[in-house]
């Protein structure tokens, strides 16, 4: 899509999403067996939505429409916002609750505005379990959740699905943005902003006033990018509606602010 608009887009991975080890997956087979217990189960992640879905189905059989009936029959709410919502389609999972604002926030509130935080009922947040070098000392998105869930008088808690970590910022896309070597920069993810930010200032030991070197422009993909942007000290030029997921639409955004331009992701 990038390159059909006319950008030389460079791929640049800062974080990976790898499985929890099996001993430590007991909890969510747990959730999973016992969903007509809870009145909603929430996701944030496309990592969490991913790891809930692949194991549903292990414990399914393996067979992924025979997991979404049991989900549909268990009465719970799926409720999903941004990446997650998209990948649930994607997977065969219609969630049935997703905010018109695409943050833990958004999602707290649709989910309190139904009453379904209300009165002790069983709420259950699937999460990505965060690496404390993506977090630099703030709060993952999910306990955010979960905080705003208890508040509301909910029975709430978190479930960790899978494990986001960095990867090592590589030499050469670094050497691109601090060298002045690309017009813009694309984050899809609060950890994506902090893994950013993190190399950015191990290679420059600070990012002056939030803005990325040479003028190179900073864009977000949807709310919660913009939300990590901002929380990480990043200076964000272009906020896109579109979600990282949603390809052609970000494109668009992208293309339609930078025009000819060099993007990394």
């Amino acid at each position: 899509e990038l390159i059909s608009a006319g950008a030389r887009p460079v791929w640049w991975p800062l974080v990976e999403a790898v499985p929890l080890p099996e001993s430590e997956l007991g909890p969510l087979d747990d959730l999973i067996m016992r969903m007509p217990e809870y009145c909603a189960v929430a996701l944030l992640s496309r990592h969490a939505a991913d790891a809930f879905v692949e194991r549903g189905a292990r414990i399914s059989d393996g067979d992924s429409e025979l997991f979404a009936a049991m989900v549909a029959a268990s009465g719970a709410q799926l409720a999903a916002c941004g990446g997650a919502a998209a990948r649930l389609r994607e997977l065969g999972l219609a969630p049935s609750l997703v905010p018109l604002v695409s943050t833990a926030d958004g999602l707290a509130a649709a989910i309190c505005h139904l009453g379904l935080a209300a009165g002790g009922r069983r709420l259950r947040v699937v999460c990505s379990r965060v690496d404390e070098a993506l977090l630099r000392g703030k709060e993952a998105e999910e306990e955010a959740l979960v905080a705003a869930l208890l508040a509301a008088g909910a029975d709430a808690d978190a479930v960790d699905a899978c494990a986001i970590r960095p990867l090592l910022a590589s030499g050469h896309e670094l050497s691109l943005l601090r060298e002045g070597g690309l017009d813009a920069v694309c984050v899809g993810s609060a950890e994506e902003a902090n893994a950013l930010a993190a190399a950015l200032e191990a290679a420059e030991g600070a990012v002056s006033n939030g803005a990325l070197p040479h003028g190179t422009r900073l864009v977000a993909a949807g709310a919660a990018a913009r939300e990590g942007c901002a929380a990480a000290g990043l200076q964000v030029d272009v906020e896109s509606r579109a979600e990282a997921e949603e390809a052609a639409a970000l494109a668009k955004a992208v293309a339609d602010a930078l025009v000819e331009r060099r993007l990394v992701w």
